[in-house]
């Protein structure tokens, strides 16, 4: 399948808005892009300014791609200790919760592996080299997400 990389860089969020009844605002992100989400570090310094400068590698099969764009969604989460991460949103769409900085790259062509798991293995004379093939596969698949996230 063929696919790209795509490098998103969160820098910062400014102005946003309190959700914290006690304590301090502990902001990361979430980004999901093509059915794959990654988040930011927290930031646990700079409150409702929060930054990042965080660069997330996605691999988005070119299917995903319309028109040279990608389709990307961002959630904002404060981070707590005693129950699950709120996140930093507001029910009300026409008032501004604050301001994302962020970038973006649409990287070099790649050519990625997919297993089509809905074909059965072939007779038993053959299974051995089926089962090498699949090996084989995750081995290259494992290797490019590795070299995805080393790009990170």
């Amino acid at each position: 399948m063929e696919a790209r990389y795509f490098y998103f860089t969160l820098h910062s969020a400014s102005n946003l808005v309190d959700v914290r009844k006690l304590g301090e605002m502990k902001v990361y992100a979430k980004v999901s892009i093509a059915g794959k989400s990654k988040c930011t570090e927290v930031d646990a310094v700079n409150k409702t300014n929060p930054e990042w400068n965080s660069t997330l590698c996605f691999i988005v099969p070119k299917k995903d791609i319309k028109q040279g764009d990608v389709p990307v969604h961002i959630d904002l989460f404060c981070q707590r200790s005693l129950s699950h991460d709120k996140k930093d949103s507001n029910q009300n769409q026409n008032t501004s919760f604050g301001t994302l900085k962020f970038s973006y790259k649409l990287g070099e062509k790649i050519l990625v592996a997919v297993l089509d798991s809905s074909s059965s293995p072939p007779s038993s004379s053959s299974s051995q080299d089926f089962a090498r093939k699949i090996g084989i596969a995750s081995i290259g698949v494992g290797l490019l997400n590795a070299m995805a996230t080393a790009l990170n």
